[in-house]
């Protein structure tokens, strides 16, 4: 069974013998594959897992904010790419989850988005983009366009957000809500990526994987040796 790495890395190296590419496109690509399963894989496993606990939506919402800001934001990542999907999943799921039970009241989300906006404009004008080790970024053409991008892209996330709060005030169906609550949580999350902080909790979250996954295989590896 290939590994996304691993499959990603095949398909380059395919690509790189059919079309004669040298190491610098073969290597853009297999990059480019990487962020593509990776992607794709975060986003089936929170429609599976939201889809049976009841909150596919909301948790489609916070997963697709998260996914697009980052594409020009940058952030934080996990050691394998099945890491960062389970991730992906506990930020997605778990808070579309705490999101439809609670009461959410209109005149405090206008404040609390007031405030993510403001903190996350700071914060992103500073940080971003926060590069991959393994790709990093060098053109400052490149970096002043994804900084542009993200801003914009966040400025966007604010309009949708309180576009849901003016459908309910005018349908009073509590959904909207919890949508923009959840597009809310889906920018501060991203947001916090971008800083040591969550680089910090996101090794935090990968070790615990790690040791977790590690535990499980040892113990099929032993009952498979009995």
């Amino acid at each position: 069974m290939y590994s996304v790495e691993a499959l990603s890395k095949k398909i380059a190296d395919n690509l790189r013998k059919e079309l004669n590419y040298d190491d610098d496109k073969t290597s853009v690509i297999e990059y480019g594959l990487y962020a593509f399963f990776q992607i794709g894989l975060s986003i089936i496993l929170v429609a599976i897992v939201g889809g049976i606990l009841n909150v596919m939506l909301e948790a489609l919402i916070i997963s697709f904010v998260i996914s697009i800001f980052r594409k020009y934001s940058g952030g934080a990542h996990a050691s394998e790419a099945f890491n960062c999907a389970i991730i992906g999943v506990l930020v997605s799921v778990i808070p579309a989850i705490i999101f439809t039970k609670i009461d959410i009241n209109t005149n405090y989300l206008i404040l609390v988005g007031g405030l993510v906006y403001l903190i996350s404009i700071i914060v992103t004008y500073n940080l971003a983009p926060v590069d991959n080790p393994n790709k990093p970024i060098k053109s400052p053409t490149k970096i002043r366009r994804l900084k542009k991008g993200s801003i914009i892209l966040l400025t966007i996330y604010m309009v949708l957000s309180l576009a849901m709060i003016f459908i309910y005030r005018e349908s009073l169906n509590m959904n909207y809500l919890v949508y923009s609550t959840c597009i809310y949580f889906g920018v501060s999350w991203q947001v916090l990526t971008l800083t040591q902080i969550g680089h910090s909790l996101v090794n935090v979250i990968d070790s615990l994987l790690i040791k977790i996954l590690s535990f499980k295989g040892g113990i099929k590896n032993e009952k498979i040796k009995q």
